[in-house]
């Protein structure tokens, strides 16, 4: 399956499993007394908004649906908890070929970007979504132009650009983008994630720098 969180994953432990428990320890006396106050409130919507993020880290999609959705119950509704719904329905819906999930998640990056016009993270997500799973290509493009136009330094927008121009035979256009990418990255400090985004970015040049040489062969 095809997951659509933009680097947002990460390898768990067993350490989340004792995370679980000892969260659901702290849920479980302030539901069975009754919340009586804005701290037990607050309280629970973080706790049940962590539970979330360890079950998406656990690629368990409907664990982390259901845990999101009660923490925006009890107040936490922030842009952040709405992209991260969004990542659950989204993965869902891509392993299910289920629509309506799909539907559940472009309504919920909608309301992260609406509540912060520059979460780029989510505008990128919302992207892949629609050029992947909604046929909603040329929206896509110009949803991912208008982000690198607004911020250069967000490198995976400009990778999904990349691909979005490679994958609708705009070679000279992806070329370019890669081309610009991999100058901006040498310019920067050197770290891990750096060198992949290096890496990355060259492999994607000489593979277009081939397939280009090719069709003017044909």
């Amino acid at each position: 399956a095809r997951y659509l969180n933009c680097g947002y994953l990460r390898n768990y432990t067993p350490d989340s499993d004792r995370t679980i428990r000892e969260i659901r320890e702290k849920i479980a006396p302030l539901e069975k007394n009754g919340i009586k106050d804005t701290k037990a409130l607050f309280t629970l919507a973080n706790q049940y908004s962590r539970l979330g993020t360890i079950y998406i880290e656990k690629r368990l999609w409907g664990l982390a649906i259901e845990n999101y959705e009660k923490a925006i119950g009890y107040g936490k509704d922030t842009p952040g908890v709405y992209y991260s719904l969004g990542l659950a329905y989204a993965n869902r819906g891509s392993e299910k070929n289920d629509a309506a999930d799909i539907d559940r998640a472009e309504a919920n990056y909608g309301k992260a970007i609406a509540m912060q016009d520059d979460y780029y993270d989510a505008r990128n997500a919302l992207a892949i979504l629609l050029f992947y799973h909604k046929n909603e290509k040329d929206r896509a493009i110009e949803l991912m132009e208008g982000v690198v136009a607004r911020n250069k330094k967000h490198y995976i927008a400009r990778f999904t650009l990349g691909r979005f121009y490679y994958e609708t035979g705009k070679l000279s256009r992806a070329l370019s983008i890669y081309e610009d990418l991999s100058s901006d990255l040498d310019k920067l400090p050197p770290s891990r994630i750096i060198s992949d985004y290096k890496s990355n970015a060259r492999d994607n040049i000489q593979r277009i720098l081939t397939e280009m040489k090719k069709q003017k062969g044909d």
